[in-house]
């Protein structure tokens, strides 16, 4: 048995090329069995009279001569015909003759049609195979409503003018099926984009959500197109398309709670959220605070609370098991957290209540990792708890009236008796699920003591009244639903204040606190009173004010009745002090509330929400932390102008052949699918109101026709409101498919009504605009236009390629045998593939695999659409078509695998000197394009082979640059040949393919640097200073 089976014929054969089919030798019109002409005929006359021998009458024996001289002799036959037109003196017998010669051409004509009606009778009539009948083309027509015309009915075969064809005759078009035209327009498109790199080893961009605001435009953000107007409809990783970078999209999630209304004070917000499972990734705590911005709800706008102006400004994050905490500290000097409005603020929240929004930067690692953790796990709760302290603006009044507290003011009025009351109210705090405030109150001008300074104050008994240092107590009442209440003693707690601190812990033991509150206690600058009021259990309803009401006077009813028994008395007698009227100097009020929401229960908390922050927009949620992007894009379509229960046609048309074809194929759970967006949610579109979709998954032009639900509405927060919003969303990669020119409404098919026309237009299609009006007229159409060529058409099959299919037919009797077999095979079946190149016995890199066969295959790039003009590819769905098709022709023990070349990059860097006068800015630029030219002519000159086992020396491409005009001489010439991603042969001399599957090909980017100098760099001299 041979053991070297890898015969250079692998390397050697280049393939079949579709042109390489049709051989004009072949064909019958180059097969004359007749080819004379008249010089022919004229010579052949000569010639043949030498043998024709003339006899005279009196000797028919012996000849006399021959005919030679009645006709032109060989050496003057092409002067005689020269002239034969123009000279008048033809002798007749000649004359005779040339017209004979002449009316032979009409036999000879006929009888040189014989070898092709000899072909037509035996393909026709013999093998009765049939030439393929013309297919007639079609046309996407879109239609405009007349003014105040709402809807519009266009029947099936309504006539369209089409204009004239090449013998001036009237073509019409007519439409292929019923359709009702409405208003419907196409208001915006846009995208989201999530690219997750899942191990293909395709397209390595890093993982990250992109968004393009206006899809439809050059950068995506609304840029108009420069040139190629296509555009990718999922959008694309930002590296894809550097010069024009997609921004990371607005994700996070906003707490609207009533607890989070807090006008001022130093603000601490927790808010904690319980998970359903554990969070098990790691993070950096401290990156991970980085990634988010956390704003508020302002007066005059959103409130930067993290990163924020206030440099005092802190926030903390806390991940343990099932709970993630966020802990924010807010300064006295930051402004007010207020009420949301939709106006100021600029967004759709359906709330009026506070927000705290939380943004997550995705395009940082801890952020994005974030993202796709918390990304399935479902919130159980969420809780949020406010500290405040020192709120001063707090709404006071006593028995006379409200107080100012601006200023130091007495709390009971100027004369307190008994049961005197002063009231503390502060909406903010009692508007919440509070649990627990706290009052601190420094009064003014106090005596250093109350015993000595009532020392003269006597009851009945002589005795002194104020005993004690806190003689003056207060009873605490907390209005509830209406009416005030008795606070529980185990709620109140008393402290010590502290000149050293701001708020102190001390607690004073006091009986009944809440009944006999004391209301002086002494401190090293005065006295003060602070205490606190814990609520038992978080309830919702409304409580407050708080009242003071005070036990006893300050003795002012009695003290002018002390004061005239002091003066009548003996005058050594004290003169009582005036009694003590409270004042307070300044208060403010500390409190806690917290408030908790279940995420996911039926009944939803009022006075709390979570909300999800979309890219263009906000809604409620209902189960996850984050929104949901998951892997792959999604294509937002606003419709305007529609109305539910309405049928809507759009017309996607694509720019075909655009699409990588090294994306895995569609499978069959593998689609584009359709949601329609109601009350914030998507709903998926089934085949109730996903009436038609012709698109093969955004691969080819098409149409898709959806019906409106009648749930639909207008009025989402998701995306802007004012449209009906439409969803497709493709969870493969965002080049999967092929880019996008335009998307239209209002679309409707019409095909060739052929009239006995002429047939011509089928071989280009009608240009676009050609049809600009319908035959009959209707008052309720305004106009129909005609954007694109037509499409789908064909002319008759013409002889050549009629006889090329039988001819080739006969051959491989439609059975795949051998090389040749399975290379026309496939040319004839997929017309698009430009080469075919059939490699037996090989399985992948494996060249001696008995039963397999690789066919590499080569799409034609030439007036095509193509990914990769330097590296054509064929895509996979169509690899897979190829597959199937051939596998059904060959042999049951034969496996063929379709596969593209492997392209192996050639990459150039150097150095050149250009000549004098060449822009080196410009040149360098130029050089770089010409050494793609040399290694890759295709992509540039379309009649340029692309073919197999081509090799070449660095010296071809140093003699080739040479030769250019701009070039002086080059320099340190190095060529690297990567293989693969991971193979890379360095500095090579002869480059040569890897396998008979290889070609050479040019990188995108070279590396060129310009000499400036022949001798060596210069320094810049220094400027002339000039002297003073």
């Amino acid at each position: 048995m041979a053991k070297n089976c890898e015969h250079p014929f692998l390397i050697q054969h280049q393939g079949t090329e579709q042109q390489q089919r049709y051989r004009a030798s072949l064909a019958p019109e180059n097969l004359n069995l007749n080819d004379f002409d008249l010089k022919d005929w004229m010579q052949f006359a000569y010639t043949f009279a030498n043998e024709v021998h003339y006899f005279h009458t009196t000797n028919a024996k012996n000849p006399q001569g021959n005919w030679q001289q009645f006709f032109i002799e060989n050496e003057a036959i092409d002067a005689f015909i020269k002239n034969l037109q123009s000279s008048q003196k033809t002798t007749p017998h000649l004359t005779l003759f040339i017209c004979f010669l002449k009316l032979l051409e009409t036999s000879k004509r006929r009888f040189n049609t014989l070898t092709q009606r000899h072909l037509d009778f035996y393909y026709g009539k013999v093998l009765q195979i049939a030439k393929k009948a013309p297919i007639e083309d079609s046309v996407h027509l879109i239609f405009e409503l007349a003014k105040n015309t709402s809807e519009a009915r266009i029947e099936a075969n309504t006539l369209i003018e089409g204009g004239k064809d090449s013998e001036g005759k009237r073509m019409q078009y007519q439409t292929t099926e019923e359709r009702i035209l409405n208003k419907t327009g196409i208001g915006a498109l846009k995208s989201i984009y999530h690219h997750r790199n899942l191990g293909t080893g395709l397209q390595p961009y890093k993982n990250g959500l992109y968004v393009a605001p206006m899809v439809n435009s050059a950068d995506g953000m609304g840029a108009k197109f420069k040139e190629d107007p296509y555009w990718l409809p999922f959008g694309y990783p930002s590296p894809y398309r550097p010069e024009t970078p997609l921004p990371a999209p607005t994700i996070g999630f906003t707490i609207a709670a009533e607890v989070l209304n807090l006008q001022e004070g130093k603000r601490t917000i927790v808010v904690q959220f319980e998970f359903e499972k554990n969070i098990t990734a790691a993070f950096n705590l401290n990156k991970l605070m980085e990634a988010f911005t956390i704003t508020a709800t302002g007066e005059e706008g959103w409130l930067a609370l993290y990163p924020s102006e206030i440099a005092t400004n802190t926030a903390t994050i806390g991940l343990s098991g099932k709970h993630l905490t966020f802990t924010l500290v807010v300064e006295k000097t930051e402004k007010s957290i207020v009420p949301f409005q939709k106006k100021i603020h600029e967004a759709s929240y359906s709330t009026s209540k506070p927000l705290l929004r939380f943004l997550l930067n995705t395009t940082s690692e801890t952020g994005y990792a974030f993202y796709t953790q918390v990304l399935q796990k479902t919130v159980k709760k969420v809780t949020v708890s406010v500290d405040v302290s020192e709120a001063t603006s707090l709404v006071l009044k006593n028995d006379l009236g409200p107080v100012a507290s601006d200023k130091p003011f007495p709390p009971f009025g100027t004369q307190p008796t008994k049961h005197s009351s002063f009231y503390i109210d502060y909406p903010e705090l009692f508007q919440k699920p509070w649990k627990s405030f706290r009052i601190k109150a420094i009064w003014a001008n106090t005596p250093a003591s109350f015993v000595s300074h009532y020392s003269e104050y006597k009851n009945a008994s002589k005795n002194a009244i104020v005993t004690t240092q806190d003689y003056f107590k207060a009873k605490l009442l907390l209005e509830q639903n209406g009416t005030f209440t008795d606070v529980k003693n185990s709620a109140v707690t008393v402290f010590k204040p502290s000149p050293s601190q701001p708020v102190s812990n001390t607690v004073i033991p006091t009986e009944n606190p809440a009944e006999n509150l004391p209301l002086f206690s002494s401190t090293s600058e005065g006295h003060a009173v602070e205490f606190r009021i814990s609520k038992q259990g978080i309830t919702k309803t409304h409580d407050g004010p708080l009242k003071v009401r005070l036990k006893h006077s300050f003795l002012h009813e009695i003290y002018p009745k002390t004061l005239t028994l002091a003066l009548v008395k003996d005058p050594v007698t004290t003169v009582p002090n005036a009694p003590y009227l409270p004042v307070i100097e300044s208060i403010s009020l500390s409190y806690q509330a917290s408030d908790t929401a279940f995420i996911a229960a039926s009944e939803k908390n009022e006075t709390l929400q979570l909300f999800h922050e979309h890219p263009f927009g906000q809604a409620a949620a209902n189960e996850t932390l984050l929104p949901t992007y998951c892997s792959g894009g999604e294509l937002y379509i606003g419709l305007t102008g529609t109305e539910p229960l309405q049928q809507v046609t759009f017309l996607f048309k694509l720019l075909e052949g655009t699409e990588n074809p090294d994306t895995p194929p569609f499978t069959a759970s593998e689609k584009i699918e359709y949601a329609i967006l109601i009350q914030n949610k998507w709903f998926p579109l089934d085949s109730t109101y996903l009436i038609g979709d012709t698109t093969d998954n955004f691969l080819k032009t098409g149409i898709v026709i959806i019906t409106i639900p009648p749930e639909a509405n207008d009025d989402n927060t998701l995306l802007p409101s004012g449209m009906i919003w439409l969803r497709a969303r493709n969870v493969k990669q965002f080049d999967s498919i092929c880019r996008f020119l335009d998307v239209h409404t209002q679309v409707i098919t019409a095909s060739f009504l052929d009239q006995n026309n002429s047939l011509n237009h089928l071989k280009t299609g009608l240009p676009s605009g050609t049809i600009s009006k319908l035959t009959e007229r209707k008052a309720n159409v305004k106009g129909v236009s005609q954007p694109y060529n037509s499409f789908g058409g064909s002319p008759e099959e013409s002889d050549s390629h009629y006889y090329q299919r039988v001819s080739e037919r006969i051959r491989h009797r439609d059975r795949a045998v051998s090389l040749w077999d399975y290379e026309h095979l496939i040319l004839q079946h997929f017309p698009d593939i430009h080469k075919v190149k059939c490699l037996n016995h090989t399985q992948g890199n494996r060249f001696l695999s008995a039963g397999n066969v690789n066919l590499v295959v080569i799409p034609d790039i030439v007036h095509k659409n193509a990914f990769d003009v330097y590296q054509p590819r064929v895509s996979t769905a169509q690899r897979n078509e190829i597959e199937t098709y051939i596998n059904k022709l060959n042999s049951f023990f034969v496996t063929a695998a379709i596969v593209n070349p492997d392209y192996e990059e050639v990459v150039v860097s150097l150095g050149v000197k250009f000549n004098a006068g060449f822009d080196a800015n410009y040149y360098t630029k130029q050089i770089e394009e010409d050494i793609k030219r040399f290694l890759s002519p295709w992509a540039f000159v379309e009649t340029a082979e692309l073919n197999f086992g081509v090799t070449f020396h660095k010296s071809n491409l140093i003699s080739y640059l040479e030769e250019m005009p701009y070039v002086d001489y080059l320099d340190s010439v190095w060529i690297d040949h990567r293989i693969n991603a991971t193979t890379l042969l360095t500095d090579q001399t002869n480059i040569i393919p890897s396998s008979a599957k290889a070609i050479l090909v040019s990188a995108k980017k070279h590396s060129v640097t310009a000499i400036l100098s022949s001798c060596g760099s210069k320094s810049i001299k220094k400027a002339t200073q000039c002297l003073p």
